[in-house]
């Protein structure tokens, strides 16, 4: 690397690290400050950066990592418990919306490929700012919010059969464009039913050969291993990469380790995913923007209502009440970051549309996505109060059958050991929900055949935490025998919740950092050992039986509560370098 190129790494670096915060503050998903540095390090702009073809190369691989994550996400047995909203809600919003805007593309341009290109891409919505909006509302469970994601997985499904139609037509003529769709659609669902065969016979077995290791430098290798395969595999029968990437994400989505696995690769997923918006920002023609600001400002605002009305009428034709299919429209109106995808390749490798057009439409995508978060809020406020209402009175209605098997009011069992399956058979005696975290092969395989909900990872991993549902749980029982990685767990349980935590805690030393930590409850179980044979041999000597059972509480109660949580969580420090293994 000479020099040149370390001052463009160098300002890349400055420019994200400066944007981030300010975006952030103003609730602007972050992204955007990958696009701004992109626009600004430009050739359109400073013009800092120069090697414009290796930032493209990182950031196709970035896209890679894209649909890696969208595989992960989309396995089966989410198909299954949401089918009715991904194949129902989904498709009609898709094409429904599709049709919308490719027809207006049509008539404008007179050229079926583009109005094609247009209508799909307008269709998608952005995953990432939506399912925040959802978050960050509280309606994930409400049936709008379900509605959403149903989409938001078909859309992120679609794009698989969409990536594989584009170069078809390329090298087709406009009259074969519905045998292509649906050669495309077939090729999809082709390699979709190989994932169930490979995955079965092959994936599973190999990852729990190395998660027994407990190596991380092995598994890391094996999800690269499935990762780059698939994709070559994939390459080899002629089919896209992208497409190899999303197959080895599912892949490993049926197995035990989808979660871990997401855990291991967010940092260089999102690191990657961002040149990928850095040479988007760079593909962005400034003085063309600058030329065209009132046209681009009218499209989008056009472009986001005409989506949202599309999407308020058909969940209204499809049973949803006024408020649910408000909220979703609002949700969805924006369009999301694969457009980026589509308007690029469309109009750079296959030629299916104007460059100036894709530009255009290009700088309307980044403008909705940070339009829509503002404006959806605002649009909202009003409603707040009445949708509490009305998402209570909907639970209690019985909606929510096609989730049912997503824990709510649970308890989160970390580690099973000896310790954490006693806890985990009172549970289920006393028919409390809960599910198991570990990091042993052997004992989550022990959980699935006591027929547990459990989950393989390191529960000081937020995505492992997230995986688990946190924010739903009602309690958190640490069951680890490490004291210290008891700690670990609770300051990042602390991070993200004020849940209730009971955890084992043996090391007297550590106790005041749990408590400081915000532990609800601690148990020693030398403690509770020397409580019970305390009191079987003063019960030999009859004693008053009242007497003891107050003494034992009297101790429990001064050595094991903590019943109101900190407002805020004082750190802890580690003795160990390296952050231990839940």
């Amino acid at each position: 690397m000479n020099s040149g190129q370390v001052f463009e790494l160098l300002s890349f670096l400055l420019m994200v690290v400066l944007f981030i915060p300010v975006f952030y503050k103003f609730k602007v998903n972050t992204l955007f400050a990958f696009i701004t540095a992109g626009v600004l390090l430009g050739p359109h702009s400073l013009g800092i950066i120069k090697d414009t073809e290796l930032t493209k190369s990182l950031g196709d691989l970035g896209l890679l990592f894209l649909m890696f994550s969208i595989g992960l996400d989309l396995s089966f047995h989410r198909f299954k418990a949401m089918r009715v909203y991904i194949f129902g809600f989904g498709l009609v919003q898709l094409f429904g919306t599709a049709v919308f805007f490719g027809l207006i593309t049509f008539i404008i341009s007179r050229n079926l490929n583009e109005g094609i290109v247009v209508g799909f891409a307008l269709a998608m919505s952005s995953t990432a700012i939506a399912l925040r909006m959802l978050e960050a509302r509280g309606k994930t469970k409400a049936p709008a919010g379900r509605a959403s994601i149903g989409i938001l997985l078909l859309q992120d499904l679609s794009v698989i059969p969409i990536m594989l139609l584009l170069p078809r037509l390329a090298h087709h003529s406009s009259s074969s464009t519905i045998m292509n769709a649906m050669h495309s659609i077939g090729l999809a669902l082709l390699a979709i039913a190989l994932i169930i065969v490979v995955g079965k016979i092959l994936v599973k077995p190999l990852f729990r050969s190395v998660a027994a290791t407990k190596s991380s430098e092995a598994f890391t290798s094996m999800i690269f291993l499935v990762f780059i395969a698939t994709a070559w595999a994939t390459h080899m029968a002629g089919l896209s990469v992208s497409l190899g990437a999303f197959l080895a994400g599912m892949l490993i989505a049926e197995t035990d380790y989808g979660h871990e696995v997401k855990a291991e690769t967010s940092t260089i997923s999102a690191l990657l995913l961002g040149i990928f918006f850095l040479s988007v920002g760079m593909m962005i023609d400034v003085p063309y923007v600058v030329r065209h600001v009132p046209q681009i400002v009218i499209l989008t605002l056009l472009i986001m209502v005409s989506k949202a009305l599309l999407i308020y009428a058909m969940e209204r034709k499809m049973g949803m009440d006024h408020e649910g299919s408000l909220i979703s429209a609002v949700f969805l109106a924006q369009i999301g970051e694969f457009g980026f995808v589509i308007f690029s390749m469309a109009s750079q490798q296959y030629h299916l549309m104007d460059p100036g057009v894709s530009s255009m439409l290009q700088v309307v995508i980044a403008f909705s996505m940070i339009l829509n978060p503002f404006v959806g809020n605002a649009l909202l406020k009003r409603y707040e109060e009445k949708a509490k209402m009305a998402d209570a009175a909907k639970e209690l209605s019985g909606n929510k059958e096609e989730d049912d098997d997503e824990l709510s009011n649970h308890v989160v069992i970390i580690g099973y050991g000896r310790i954490g399956e006693l806890a985990a058979q009172i549970f289920e005696k006393s028919k409390t929900p809960f599910c198991v975290i570990d990091t042993d092969v052997q004992r989550i395989e022990l959980a699935h055949y006591n027929k547990y909900p459990a989950i393989f990872g390191n529960a000081a991993n937020g995505t492992i935490l997230e995986a688990a549902n946190l924010i739903q749980a009602k309690a958190v029982v640490v069951c680890l025998g490490s004291v210290e990685t008891a700690v670990y767990v609770l300051q990042r349980i602390r991070e993200v919740s004020k849940v209730d935590v009971f955890s084992r805690c043996n090391d007297e030393g550590r106790w005041n950092d749990m408590m400081r930590l915000g532990a609800t409850g601690l148990v020693s179980e030398t403690q509770e050992c020397a409580i019970r044979l305390a009191n079987a041999a003063a019960l030999s000597l009859e004693a008053d039986e009242h007497d003891l059972k107050k003494a034992a509480s009297d101790i429990r109660q001064e050595q094991s509560v903590n019943a109101k949580l900190p407002d805020e969580t004082l750190p802890v420090t580690l003795p160990k370098e390296k952050a231990p293994v839940a």
